[in-house]
């Protein structure tokens, strides 16, 4: 449960971490790679996630309320 709210992860290599129940809130991670990623129960509320690949990533409960999202949409809040 890493807490990595704020951080800047900016182009960062995450392909294949298990970021599970992780709280990145409001985190830059503009171009990153979460290619195959575990993000179950994550939180990227707020997050800015601008050109992230997220192809094959494992999404159950995750938060992105109010993320900027790769497709250029805000995240919904539910």
């Amino acid at each position: 449960r890493a807490n990595l709210t704020g951080a800047n992860l900016s182009g960062a290599d995450l392909s294949y971490a298990d970021l599970s129940e992780c709280n990145l809130t409001g985190a830059d991670l503009t171009g990153a790679n979460l290619l195959g990623a575990n993000l179950k129960h994550a939180d990227f509320t707020g997050a800015d996630l601008t050109g992230v690949t997220l192809s094959s990533t494992l999404k159950f409960e995750t938060i992105f309320c109010k993320a900027k999202m790769p497709t250029g949409k805000t995240g919904k809040c539910e």
